[in-house]
């Protein structure tokens, strides 16, 4: 049977609320805004509430020729809340918190770090809660970042369905990603020591519907890299559930996608998101670095 497809409709908008500090100008129906005509380290006191407010409502923010150092990057995250451990990488030098992503222009694999649909470490106790990351260098095309809103696909299920769902508890790991990994590309995830290995292994049970802390908003916490089981049951019976909602959640109206520029900052909520960066540009150097604020354990 086909599946039904979804238009967004109902009292959900993705518009901007009237700011007194920032331009927020919207670049999706579900989600995703442009702060517009302002670098981050210039944000004063009133400008930065306003702009916490609108990375709530729209989930992703990205800001155009941004150009920041390793130095503002690092002291704009800092302001977001204490740093989240990275399970992969230890940070630049003279920068622990800010991780390098890059993929060089002789690299061919079929299974780029990070290109499935996901949301950033669930396998940790207490997952991050926000990612931010800047462009230094994009290929000519390839390299976009899609979004898609989990608290807007919660919202598309039936009473019925949130209902049964708000039970359960999911297992999120990082044993199939790393397996993964190996066969694809030769070699498994990059953890920066063994204890983190084993613990990303063994995983956590979360919420399968997380409340956000500071919107209250419900959304699924499932994606398909670390979301490996439900708690309670066999694989046959949660992997039908699984599906399902993997493809509900990255039904197209829900997402959104970013073409990177040189110099662009893009922030959100891994509370509320899952991403995925495209794997698309063999042949082109592309070079980012990422800070992660540390979130609370899922509730």
């Amino acid at each position: 049977m086909e599946e039904a497809r979804i238009s967004l409709h109902g009292d959900f908008d993705n518009a901007p609320r009237d700011y007194r500090h920032i331009t927020v100008q919207p670049a999706a129906a579900a989600l995703g805004a442009e702060l517009c005509d302002v670098r981050l380290p210039d944000l004063n006191d009133a400008a930065f509430n306003e702009f916490r407010d609108a990375l709530h409502r729209h989930k992703v923010l990205f800001l155009r020729d941004q150009n920041l150092t390793h130095d503002e990057h690092e002291a704009f995250a800092a302001k977001l809340g204490p740093f989240a451990v990275d399970a992969y990488t230890q940070g630049t030098q003279g920068h622990r918190n800010v991780h390098p992503i890059i993929k060089e222009a002789t690299t061919r694999s079929k299974a780029l770090f990070g290109s499935g649909w996901h949301t950033d470490s669930p396998f940790l106790a207490e997952p991050p809660s926000i990612t931010m990351l800047r462009a230094v260098e994009i290929p000519p095309y390839g390299g976009d970042t899609v979004w898609t809103n989990t608290a807007l696909a919660f919202r598309f299920l039936s009473p019925v369905m949130q209902d049964m769902l708000r039970p359960l508890r999911v297992h999120m790991s990082a044993a199939a990603n790393y397996a993964t990994q190996a066969r694809l590309a030769g070699k498994g995830l990059p953890f920066a020591d063994e204890q983190q290995k084993r613990e990303a292994l063994e995983g956590r049970y979360h919420p399968l519907i997380r409340t956000h802390p500071d919107t209250g908003e419900e959304a699924l916490y499932v994606d398909e890299v670390y979301a490996v089981g439900i708690e309670g049951m066999t694989s046959q019976e949660s992997g039908p559930i699984l599906d399902f909602l993997r493809r509900h959640i990255t039904n197209h109206a829900f997402t959104f996608r970013l073409r990177w520029e040189t110099g662009m900052v893009a922030l959100w909520d891994n509370r509320a998101t899952l991403h995925l960066a495209a794997n698309d540009y063999d042949g082109f150097r592309r070079e980012m670095y990422r800070t992660t604020t540390a979130g609370s354990a899922p509730a």
